[in-house]
Parts: structure tokens; C-alpha cells; sequence
């Protein structure tokens, strides 16, 4: 790419070069994104990559309501529980149950600022015995198959995250390059319209 060229070769150069460029980028992010967008690009997708298994929905358990005579645990114990369990997590999070078959749910996150390095746990609010959930969400991220660790890293895919400030930086240019490509894409067609009504007149 010759920076010191006309204007209209420096935009078919622009045009090709950093599209080019950023092509397998976009690619990825248009990918990704799509998961979100379309329930069937989704399912195809963990179809794909899951090597022929079905995306299970996000479900909870319930509580057992033959317990609630007994009163609920206090969190206290299950903190502790967890915290022994993984002493080197970043944070914990709590979601209470407001109704009586719901449960508590816990999410161990082992790398601060990523999302997918998460154990998302589920507890009876009554014994505190742990409950199994479905979905490619659920369950320990150690214990994830490949197919469910690359749908919970989905998010960081996306933006960048999984490689840091580096890859977010790719992820941003990127973006910009392919916001440009629109309009140095229509400066090399409305050129070649131009000429061509010209070689028409002079014709």
C-alpha cells in the first residue's frame, strides 16, 4: 500500500489491504454475535462443536420443599464451605431465592474480569445440598465439556477479553476497519461509475 498514491488508489488499497486484514476478525466477531442473535445459529453451532450433541437449556433445580419446616441454613456455612473449597477464587456471588422451591445460587469466579472461568453453583436453601442445572452454563467450568467451555467463553470471544488488552485492542481496530469498509467501498464504486459515464461521453 503506497500511502503517497492518488486518493482513489489509496482507498482501493485501504479498501483490500485492511480488509483483508481484519477479514478472519470480523469473521469471528459476526460469528459470535450470531450466537446471541439466532436460537438456531446457536444450537447449530454447539451442534458443531459439541460433535453432534444437542444444546441442553438453561434450567435450575428446585429446593426440596419437604425440608422447609426445618428453616433455612445460614450462609454463613456455605461461604465457608466454598471458600475452602476454592481459596484462591476471586469473588463470590450470591443470588438468594425469594420463593420457597427456589434455590441459592453461587457463582465461583476464579479470574477477576472473566466471565467464563465461572463455577455457577446451585444449593438447596434448606439443607444446603448441592443441586444439578442444565445447560452449557451450569456446573463447574473445570468439569465443562470442550463444547460448553467454548459457549461460556462466547462473551470474550466477542469482545477481545479472552486475550486481554491486546486482544481487545485487535477486537477495536478491527471494528473501526470494518465500519470503514461501507464507505471506501462505495468511493471505489461510485469512481468506476464516474469513469465509466465518462468513457460513455467520450465515446
Amino acid at each position: 500500500m503506497k500511502i503517497k498514491a492518488p486518493f482513489a488508489r489509496l482507498n482501493y488499497d485501504l479498501h483490500n489491504v485492511l480488509g483483508g486484514y481484519a477479514a478472519i476478525v470480523l469473521f469471528v466477531l459476526s460469528a459470535t454475535g450470531l450466537v446471541w442473535s439466532f436460537n438456531w445459529f446457536s444450537k447449530a453451532t454447539y451442534y458443531i462443536t459439541s460433535g453432534g450433541k444437542e444444546l441442553k437449556p438453561y434450567v435450575l433445580p428446585q429446593s426440596g420443599t419437604l425440608h422447609i419446616e426445618a428453616g433455612k441454613v445460614s450462609l454463613n456455612v456455605l461461604f465457608k464451605k466454598l471458600k475452602e473449597e476454592s481459596p484462591n477464587a476471586a469473588t463470590f456471588y450470591f443470588a438468594l431465592p425469594q420463593k420457597k422451591e427456589e434455590v441459592i445460587r453461587v457463582s465461583v469466579v476464579h479470574e477477576r474480569g472473566s466471565y467464563y472461568k465461572t463455577d455457577n453453583l446451585f444449593f438447596d436453601q434448606y439443607t444446603l445440598a448441592p443441586l444439578q442445572g442444565s445447560g452449557a452454563y451450569a456446573g463447574k467450568y473445570t468439569e465443562a465439556s470442550p463444547a460448553d467451555k467454548l459457549r461460556r467463553m462466547n462473551l470474550e470471544i466477542h469482545d477481545g477479553r479472552i486475550l486481554g488488552i491486546f486482544g481487545e485492542i485487535i477486537v477495536f481496530v478491527c471494528a473501526l476497519i470494518g465500519a470503514s469498509l461501507p464507505v471506501t467501498g462505495f468511493i471505489i464504486w461510485f469512481k468506476k461509475k464516474q469513469n465509466h459515464s465518462l468513457h460513455l461521453r467520450k465515446s
